[in-house]
Protein backbone atom coordinates (compact mmCIF):
# COMPACT_ATOMS: atom_id res chain seq x y z
CA UNK A 1 0.00 0.00 0.00
CA UNK A 2 1.20 3.24 -0.86
CA UNK A 3 1.46 6.84 1.20
CA UNK A 4 -0.04 9.60 0.04
CA UNK A 5 1.83 12.43 -0.59
CA UNK A 6 0.74 16.37 -0.36
CA UNK A 7 3.00 18.92 -1.99
CA UNK A 8 2.58 22.38 -0.74
CA UNK A 9 3.98 25.10 -2.60
CA UNK A 10 3.47 28.42 -3.37
CA UNK A 11 5.61 31.90 -4.09
CA UNK A 12 6.91 33.44 -0.93
CA UNK A 13 4.92 34.32 1.56
CA UNK A 14 1.34 33.19 -0.03
CA UNK A 15 0.90 31.16 3.32
CA UNK A 16 2.25 27.60 3.38
CA UNK A 17 2.97 27.83 6.58
CA UNK A 18 -0.34 28.42 7.52
CA UNK A 19 -1.81 25.99 5.55
CA UNK A 20 0.46 23.32 6.81
CA UNK A 21 -0.86 24.07 10.05
CA UNK A 22 -4.55 24.17 9.36
CA UNK A 23 -3.49 20.69 7.76
CA UNK A 24 -2.18 19.28 10.28
CA UNK A 25 -4.61 20.44 13.25
CA UNK A 26 -7.35 19.05 10.87
CA UNK A 27 -5.79 14.99 10.31
CA UNK A 28 -4.95 14.31 13.84
CA UNK A 29 -5.68 11.11 13.30
CA UNK A 30 -2.59 10.19 10.92
CA UNK A 31 0.92 10.01 11.34
CA UNK A 32 1.82 12.09 9.18
CA UNK A 33 5.83 13.19 8.42
CA UNK A 34 6.07 16.69 7.70
CA UNK A 35 9.35 17.97 5.42
CA UNK A 36 9.89 21.85 5.31
CA UNK A 37 12.41 22.54 2.84
CA UNK A 38 13.62 26.74 3.29
CA UNK A 39 15.55 28.74 1.12
CA UNK A 40 18.36 30.25 3.44
CA UNK A 41 20.68 27.79 5.71
CA UNK A 42 17.96 28.37 8.83
CA UNK A 43 14.57 27.45 9.06
CA UNK A 44 12.07 30.21 10.83
CA UNK A 45 9.02 27.66 9.91
CA UNK A 46 9.79 24.43 11.98
CA UNK A 47 9.40 27.12 14.98
CA UNK A 48 5.83 27.64 13.70
CA UNK A 49 4.66 24.21 12.64
CA UNK A 50 2.36 23.12 15.38
CA UNK A 51 3.64 19.47 16.81
CA UNK A 52 2.84 16.25 14.86
CA UNK A 53 3.21 12.64 15.78
CA UNK A 54 5.96 12.14 13.56
CA UNK A 55 9.17 14.83 13.52
CA UNK A 56 9.46 17.66 11.32
CA UNK A 57 12.57 17.03 8.96
CA UNK A 58 14.07 20.14 7.69
CA UNK A 59 15.91 20.44 4.40
CA UNK A 60 17.49 23.56 4.01
CA UNK A 61 20.37 25.58 2.03
CA UNK A 62 18.74 25.10 -1.20
CA UNK A 63 15.63 24.08 -3.04
CA UNK A 64 14.55 20.46 -3.29
CA UNK A 65 13.69 20.90 -6.89
CA UNK A 66 17.20 21.79 -7.75
CA UNK A 67 20.48 21.31 -5.79
CA UNK A 68 19.24 19.63 -2.57
CA UNK A 69 17.26 17.35 -4.38
CA UNK A 70 19.31 13.96 -3.56
CA UNK A 71 18.20 14.86 0.00
CA UNK A 72 14.71 14.32 -0.43
CA UNK A 73 15.28 11.33 -2.24
CA UNK A 74 17.25 9.88 0.60
CA UNK A 75 15.10 11.19 3.36
CA UNK A 76 11.86 9.44 1.38
CA UNK A 77 13.73 6.34 1.27
CA UNK A 78 14.33 6.48 5.17
CA UNK A 79 11.30 7.50 6.27
CA UNK A 80 10.13 4.34 4.01
CA UNK A 81 12.43 2.12 5.37
CA UNK A 82 12.15 3.10 9.28
CA UNK A 83 8.73 4.01 9.86
CA UNK A 84 5.90 1.50 8.92
CA UNK A 85 3.23 3.22 10.34
CA UNK A 86 3.42 6.74 8.56
CA UNK A 87 -0.12 7.89 6.83
CA UNK A 88 0.77 10.55 5.26
CA UNK A 89 3.86 12.77 3.96
CA UNK A 90 3.17 16.47 3.35
CA UNK A 91 6.10 18.09 1.49
CA UNK A 92 6.07 21.92 2.15
CA UNK A 93 8.55 23.25 -0.91
CA UNK A 94 10.32 26.55 -0.11
CA UNK A 95 8.59 29.11 -1.99
CA UNK A 96 11.54 29.49 -4.95
CA UNK A 97 10.93 26.16 -5.82
CA UNK A 98 9.75 24.49 -9.16
CA UNK A 99 7.47 22.12 -8.10
CA UNK A 100 7.96 20.01 -11.41
CA UNK A 101 11.17 18.57 -10.19
CA UNK A 102 9.45 17.48 -7.06
CA UNK A 103 7.03 16.08 -8.66
CA UNK A 104 9.43 14.03 -11.19
CA UNK A 105 10.99 12.62 -8.05
CA UNK A 106 7.89 10.34 -7.66
CA UNK A 107 7.46 9.01 -11.00
CA UNK A 108 11.34 8.42 -12.25
CA UNK A 109 12.71 6.96 -8.93
CA UNK A 110 11.23 3.15 -8.47
CA UNK A 111 12.25 2.82 -4.61
CA UNK A 112 9.87 5.89 -4.21
CA UNK A 113 6.95 5.41 -6.97
CA UNK A 114 6.56 2.38 -5.27
CA UNK A 115 6.57 2.97 -1.49
CA UNK A 116 4.64 6.89 -2.37
CA UNK A 117 1.94 8.15 -4.38
CA UNK A 118 0.69 11.74 -4.97
CA UNK A 119 -2.44 12.80 -3.70
CA UNK A 120 -2.57 16.46 -4.30
CA UNK A 121 -0.16 19.09 -5.51
CA UNK A 122 -1.93 22.45 -3.77
CA UNK A 123 -0.38 25.74 -4.63
CA UNK A 124 -1.07 28.77 -2.46
CA UNK A 125 -1.55 31.95 -4.34
CA UNK A 126 -0.98 35.01 -2.66
CA UNK A 127 -3.99 37.32 -3.69
CA UNK A 128 -2.56 40.52 -2.63
CA UNK A 129 1.15 40.45 -4.03
CA UNK A 130 1.28 37.47 -6.72
CA UNK A 131 0.40 40.23 -9.44
CA UNK A 132 3.66 41.73 -9.16
CA UNK A 133 5.37 38.01 -9.22
CA UNK A 134 3.51 36.27 -12.05
CA UNK A 135 6.40 36.69 -14.89
CA UNK A 136 9.02 34.83 -12.08
CA UNK A 137 9.32 31.26 -13.75
CA UNK A 138 8.77 29.40 -10.37
CA UNK A 139 5.04 31.46 -10.02
CA UNK A 140 4.35 29.88 -13.73
CA UNK A 141 5.03 26.49 -12.67
CA UNK A 142 3.83 26.53 -9.39
CA UNK A 143 0.25 27.03 -10.88
CA UNK A 144 0.75 25.41 -14.18
CA UNK A 145 1.87 22.30 -12.26
CA UNK A 146 -1.36 22.92 -9.12
CA UNK A 147 -4.42 20.71 -9.02
CA UNK A 148 -5.21 22.30 -6.33
CA UNK A 149 -4.98 26.41 -6.16
CA UNK A 150 -5.93 28.18 -2.71
CA UNK A 151 -6.23 32.20 -3.05
CA UNK A 152 -5.12 33.23 -0.04
CA UNK A 153 -5.46 36.76 2.14
CA UNK A 154 -8.73 37.56 0.36
CA UNK A 155 -9.42 40.07 2.89
CA UNK A 156 -7.01 41.65 1.53
CA UNK A 157 -8.25 42.75 -2.05
CA UNK A 158 -11.31 43.53 -3.62
CA UNK A 159 -14.19 41.95 -5.52
CA UNK A 160 -13.14 43.05 -8.45
CA UNK A 161 -9.62 42.56 -8.09
CA UNK A 162 -10.03 38.61 -7.04
CA UNK A 163 -12.73 38.18 -10.11
CA UNK A 164 -9.63 39.30 -12.04
CA UNK A 165 -7.12 37.26 -10.17
CA UNK A 166 -9.14 34.43 -11.00
CA UNK A 167 -9.59 34.95 -14.63
CA UNK A 168 -5.66 35.16 -14.90
CA UNK A 169 -5.20 32.23 -12.93
CA UNK A 170 -7.94 30.38 -15.16
CA UNK A 171 -5.77 31.07 -18.12
CA UNK A 172 -2.58 29.86 -16.64
CA UNK A 173 -4.73 26.58 -15.34
CA UNK A 174 -7.68 25.88 -16.45
CA UNK A 175 -7.99 22.23 -14.87
CA UNK A 176 -6.77 23.07 -11.03
CA UNK A 177 -9.92 23.73 -8.58
CA UNK A 178 -9.75 26.88 -7.12
CA UNK A 179 -10.57 27.81 -3.73
CA UNK A 180 -10.44 31.69 -1.61
CA UNK A 181 -9.49 31.86 1.92
CA UNK A 182 -8.52 34.17 4.29
CA UNK A 183 -5.40 32.78 6.33
CA UNK A 184 -5.72 29.33 4.55
CA UNK A 185 -9.23 28.83 5.60
CA UNK A 186 -9.61 25.80 3.76
CA UNK A 187 -11.32 22.70 5.17
CA UNK A 188 -9.11 19.87 4.79
CA UNK A 189 -11.74 17.24 3.19
CA UNK A 190 -11.05 19.44 0.15
CA UNK A 191 -7.32 18.94 -0.21
CA UNK A 192 -6.75 15.31 0.83
CA UNK A 193 -8.04 12.00 0.61
CA UNK A 194 -9.01 13.35 -2.94
CA UNK A 195 -6.13 11.94 -5.12
CA UNK A 196 -6.48 14.91 -7.67
CA UNK A 197 -3.44 14.66 -8.87
CA UNK A 198 -3.44 14.51 -13.19
CA UNK A 199 -0.39 12.56 -14.36
CA UNK A 200 -1.90 13.10 -17.91
CA UNK A 201 -2.13 17.07 -17.40
CA UNK A 202 1.60 17.47 -15.96
CA UNK A 203 3.36 15.58 -18.61
CA UNK A 204 0.96 17.69 -21.18
CA UNK A 205 2.99 20.49 -19.79
CA UNK A 206 6.48 18.95 -19.01
CA UNK A 207 6.87 15.67 -21.52
CA UNK A 208 10.36 16.07 -20.33
CA UNK A 209 9.36 14.65 -17.04
CA UNK A 210 9.53 11.38 -18.13
CA UNK A 211 12.41 11.31 -19.27
CA UNK A 212 14.15 12.91 -16.76
CA UNK A 213 15.83 15.77 -18.83
CA UNK A 214 13.55 18.39 -17.25
CA UNK A 215 15.94 20.89 -14.94
CA UNK A 216 15.22 24.07 -13.51
CA UNK A 217 17.57 26.97 -13.18
CA UNK A 218 17.22 30.04 -10.47
CA UNK A 219 16.75 33.55 -10.67
CA UNK A 220 20.02 34.65 -9.88
CA UNK A 221 18.94 37.96 -8.32
CA UNK A 222 17.11 36.58 -5.81
CA UNK A 223 19.34 36.16 -2.45
CA UNK A 224 18.51 35.14 1.06
CA UNK A 225 20.52 36.86 4.27
CA UNK A 226 19.83 34.64 7.17
CA UNK A 227 20.94 36.68 10.49
CA UNK A 228 21.76 34.79 13.75
CA UNK A 229 22.08 36.58 17.00
CA UNK A 230 22.44 35.62 20.98
CA UNK A 231 22.02 38.32 22.65
CA UNK A 232 18.75 39.78 23.44
CA UNK A 233 16.88 42.43 21.30
CA UNK A 234 15.47 45.81 22.23
CA UNK A 235 11.69 45.40 20.45
CA UNK A 236 11.44 49.43 20.17
CA UNK A 237 14.62 49.36 18.04
CA UNK A 238 13.89 46.52 15.92
CA UNK A 239 10.43 47.77 15.29
CA UNK A 240 12.64 51.42 13.85
CA UNK A 241 14.54 49.33 11.70
CA UNK A 242 11.99 47.36 10.16
CA UNK A 243 9.99 50.47 9.58
CA UNK A 244 12.69 52.19 7.90
CA UNK A 245 14.05 49.14 5.94
CA UNK A 246 10.55 47.81 5.19
CA UNK A 247 9.61 51.81 3.59
CA UNK A 248 13.17 51.83 1.48
CA UNK A 249 13.57 48.47 0.12
CA UNK A 250 9.97 46.98 0.53
CA UNK A 251 9.54 46.35 -3.60
CA UNK A 252 12.88 44.24 -3.13
CA UNK A 253 11.93 42.16 -0.07
CA UNK A 254 9.43 39.24 -1.69
CA UNK A 255 10.17 37.39 2.25
CA UNK A 256 11.09 38.10 5.33
CA UNK A 257 10.19 36.11 9.05
CA UNK A 258 12.01 35.70 12.09
CA UNK A 259 11.62 34.48 15.55
CA UNK A 260 13.02 37.10 18.06
CA UNK A 261 14.80 36.81 21.32
CA UNK A 262 13.72 39.97 22.82
CA UNK A 263 14.66 41.58 26.54
CA UNK A 264 12.21 41.32 28.87
CA UNK A 265 9.99 38.79 27.83
CA UNK A 266 10.07 34.83 27.86
CA UNK A 267 8.41 35.03 24.93
CA UNK A 268 9.42 34.34 21.09
CA UNK A 269 8.35 37.16 19.42
CA UNK A 270 7.41 36.22 15.58
CA UNK A 271 7.41 38.31 12.45
CA UNK A 272 7.28 37.92 8.86
CA UNK A 273 6.23 39.97 5.99
CA UNK A 274 6.35 40.36 2.16
CA UNK A 275 6.72 43.80 0.23
CA UNK A 276 5.37 46.45 2.50
CA UNK A 277 3.36 44.13 4.50
CA UNK A 278 4.37 42.74 7.71
CA UNK A 279 2.97 42.16 11.23
CA UNK A 280 4.42 40.74 14.51
CA UNK A 281 2.93 38.83 17.07
CA UNK A 282 3.81 37.21 20.62
CA UNK A 283 4.99 33.55 19.84
CA UNK A 284 5.26 30.15 22.21
CA UNK A 285 7.62 30.25 25.65
CA UNK A 286 11.33 30.10 25.19
CA UNK A 287 11.69 26.37 26.65
CA UNK A 288 14.83 25.46 28.76
CA UNK A 289 15.58 23.15 26.35
CA UNK A 290 16.04 26.22 23.70
CA UNK A 291 19.14 27.62 22.71
CA UNK A 292 17.37 31.45 23.02
CA UNK A 293 18.59 33.44 19.98
CA UNK A 294 16.78 35.58 17.59
CA UNK A 295 17.24 34.04 13.66
CA UNK A 296 16.06 36.09 11.05
CA UNK A 297 15.80 35.58 7.39
CA UNK A 298 15.41 38.12 4.02
CA UNK A 299 14.90 37.21 0.73
CA UNK A 300 14.52 39.73 -2.01
CA UNK A 301 16.64 41.62 -4.51
CA UNK A 302 19.98 43.67 -3.68
CA UNK A 303 20.22 43.27 -0.28
CA UNK A 304 23.18 43.95 1.23
CA UNK A 305 24.24 41.43 4.03
CA UNK A 306 27.03 43.64 5.86
CA UNK A 307 24.36 46.46 6.68
CA UNK A 308 21.43 43.96 7.39
CA UNK A 309 23.95 42.72 10.24
CA UNK A 310 25.44 46.27 11.19
CA UNK A 311 21.21 47.19 11.76
CA UNK A 312 21.10 44.02 13.99
CA UNK A 313 23.59 44.56 16.65
CA UNK A 314 22.15 48.51 16.50
CA UNK A 315 18.61 46.78 18.02
CA UNK A 316 20.63 44.62 20.83
CA UNK A 317 19.30 45.75 24.19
Amino acid sequence: MTVPVTILTGFLGSGKTTMLNRLLEESVSENTAVIINEFGDTSIDSHLVIPTKEEIIEINSGCICCNVRQDLITLLQNINIENKNIDRVIIETTGLADPAPVIQTFLMKESISHAYEIDSVITMIDGKHIVRHLYEDEVKSQIAFADTMIINKIDLIDEAELLALKHTLFNMNRTAEVFTAEYGSVHVNHLMNRYTFNLNHVLEIAPDLADNSYHHHHNNEIISVVLKVKEPLDMEKVNQWLGYFVTFKGESLYRYKGILNVADTNRKIVFQGVHMTFAGMDGPLWTEKEDRQSEIVFIGKGLDSESLNQWLQYCLA
